[in-house]
Formats: C-alpha cells, sequence, structure tokens
C-alpha cells in the first residue's frame, strides 16, 4: 500500500509540474505577442509621423531635408524621439526661427502619453 501511495504522490507532482510549466509558456508567449503588437504599432506610427515631417519641410521650402529619428526607451517605458534635421536654409535662420520651426513640427507628432520629442537642427 505505501507503495502505491508513493508513486501516486510523485506521479501527482509530475502533472503539477507540467501544468505549471504549460501554464507559464502561455504566459509568456502572449508577453511576446503583445510585445510584437507594440512594435508594428509604434513602427506604423513612425512611417507615418516621417513621411509627415518631410512633407512638412517640403511644403515650407525645405526640400530634400535630411531627416533622422532616433529612440529610446527610459526605465518607465516611455519612449523618446531625437529628430535630427539637416537642411543648409535651416542652418542660416535664427535661433527664434528655428525655434518657431520646432512648434511647427511638434504638430505632426503622434498622440501617444508615452512618447516625448526632442528636435536638433544639425550645422554643416
Amino acid at each position: 500500500m505505501g507503495k502505491r501511495n508513493g508513486l501516486f504522490g510523485v506521479v501527482t507532482v509530475l502533472l503539477v509540474m507540467v501544468i505549471l510549466f504549460c501554464t507559464s509558456q502561455t504566459v509568456l508567449s502572449q508577453e511576446k505577442a503583445d510585445v510584437r503588437s507594440q512594435k508594428k504599432y509604434y513602427a506604423a506610427m513612425e512611417q507615418e509621423y516621417l513621411s509627415g515631417v518631410k512633407q512638412m519641410l517640403t511644403d515650407m521650402g525645405y526640400q530634400n531635408s535630411g531627416v533622422t529619428i532616433r529612440w529610446v526607451t527610459d526605465e518607465e517605458g516611455s519612449r523618446i524621439y531625437t529628430v535630427m534635421i539637416h537642411h543648409q536654409k535651416i542652418d542660416n535662420l535664427s535661433m527664434q526661427e528655428q525655434k518657431l520651426l520646432q512648434e511647427k513640427l511638434s504638430g505632426t507628432e503622434f498622440e501617444d502619453d508615452n512618447c516625448i520629442f526632442v528636435y536638433e537642427f544639425l550645422t554643416v
């Protein structure tokens, strides 16, 4: 009888371990799917934003502007975007005019509470 109870206990423990393992893998799989979905969301928003910035610059007379976007994620999960823009005409603007241009560009930012945009005008 004791041998049978011991075998039953071992089988029960193994089954519980299998259930826990499967449950944890399901949770991890869901987290990966969420991360993939979030990456796709931001990639689409970034592409739309980049197109909007380039179009705005073209409309303002800054055709063929160089626009580079970099982002980092801080500890709290917020994304900080650095938007670097290069165009010789922008180099010739006063600081006040550059500030006005920056304010206009900020109107093209996508709405996301977890995103911060910083603008840099690169010089030659």
